[in-house]
C-alpha cells in the first residue's frame, strides 16, 4: 500500500433524508478536511448509518448536497474520479468464499489485473493488517475482530481516497475493540486516507478522532474536538456521554416482586 496522493475534502450542505413523514436527517451540514478522521456519534436510531449510506452513494438524499473536492457526489460516481471504500458493520463477507477469494473478488469482477498481481496485492495488505496466513480460512473460521480486519483489507485493496466505517467496534469485546480503533488510526496515518466513522463508541472518538459531530434530531449543532466534546455544556451531549441510568416504569416494583 502506498500513501494516497489525492487530498480529499468532503462538504455536506443542508443534507436532508426523509422516509414518508419521518425526517431522519434535517439540513445536516459538516466538513471533513483532507486526511482527517471525522467521527459521527449519536444514540442508536438517530440516522448515523443513513448518513453513511448517503455518503457512500448507496442512497439519494431528499435534499441538500454532498461534494467531494467541490465535485457533486453523483458526478464523482459517474466520472469515477475518487474511490470510496466502505467497511460494513458486520463485515459483509461472502460465507462461501475463503478470505483470499473475498479479497480477490473486486479485482476479478472488474478484470483489473492477473492472478499473480492479485496474490501480491492481497499478501501485502494482509501483512499490513497482521492477517498473515489467513487467506485460506473461511469467514466462519474467523473471530469478530478478524472479520472486521478482513473487511478493512477489502476496502484498502480498492485504494480508496475516502474510507468509511459503519460501527467498527460493535459486538466486540473491549480488548478487540481497542485493537480495531488503533488499527483505524494507524491506517489513516500511514496511508493519509480521509476517514469517516459512524459510531456510538466514546473510546473510539477519544482515541483517534480529529473532529466529532453528535447527531441530535437529525442535525449537528456543533463540531467538537476530543477535548471540547468532553467539556460540552449541551445537555443532549452530556446525557449521551454520561447516561443517567434511571429506569422509570409504572409497574417497576411489580416486575421485581
Amino acid at each position: 500500500m502506498t500513501t494516497k496522493q489525492t487530498s480529499v475534502q468532503i462538504e455536506v450542505r443542508g443534507l436532508c433524508k426523509q422516509f414518508a413523514d419521518h425526517v431522519v436527517l434535517d439540513k445536516l451540514t459538516l466538513s471533513v478536511t483532507p486526511g482527517e478522521i471525522f467521527v459521527l456519534m449519536g444514540p442508536s436510531g438517530t440516522g448515523k448509518s443513513v448518513f453513511l449510506k448517503l455518503l457512500a452513494g448507496l442512497d439519494r438524499p431528499t435534499a441538500g448536497s454532498i461534494r467531494i473536492n467541490d465535485i457533486p457526489l453523483e458526478e464523482v460516481k459517474k466520472q469515477q474520479t475518487f474511490v470510496l471504500g466502505l467497511v460494513f458493520q458486520a463485515g459483509a463477507l461472502f460465507n462461501s468464499m475463503s478470505v483470499f477469494d473475498n479479497l480477490a473478488l473486486y479485482f476479478r469482477e472488474h478484470a483489473i489485473c492477473g492472478e499473480d498481481e492479485i496474490a501480491r496485492r492481497i499478501d501485502r495488505v494482509l501483512k499490513l493488517l497482521n492477517l498473515e496466513s489467513t487467506e485460506h480460512l473461511m469467514p466462519s473460521d474467523l473471530s469478530g475482530g478478524m472479520k472486521k480486519r478482513v473487511a478493512l483489507a477489502r476496502g484498502l485493496l480498492m485504494q480508496p481516497d475516502v474510507l468509511l466505517f459503519d460501527e467498527p467496534t460493535s459486538e466486540l469485546d473491549p480488548i478487540t475493540a481497542a485493537s480495531i480503533i488503533e488499527l483505524i488510526g494507524y491506517v489513516n496515518r500511514k496511508l493519509n486516507i480521509t476517514t469517516v466513522v459512524v459510531s456510538h463508541d466514546l473510546a473510539l472518538a477519544k482515541s483517534i478522532a480529529d473532529h466529532i459531530g453528535v447527531l441530535q434530531n437529525g442535525k449537528i449543532d456543533e463540531i467538537y474536538t476530543k477535548e471540547s466534546l468532553l467539556n460540552s455544556k449541551n445537555a443532549f451531549v452530556q446525557n449521551f456521554l454520561n447516561p443517567n441510568i434511571n429506569i422509570q416504569h409504572p409497574n417497576f416494583g411489580t416486575l421485581l416482586s
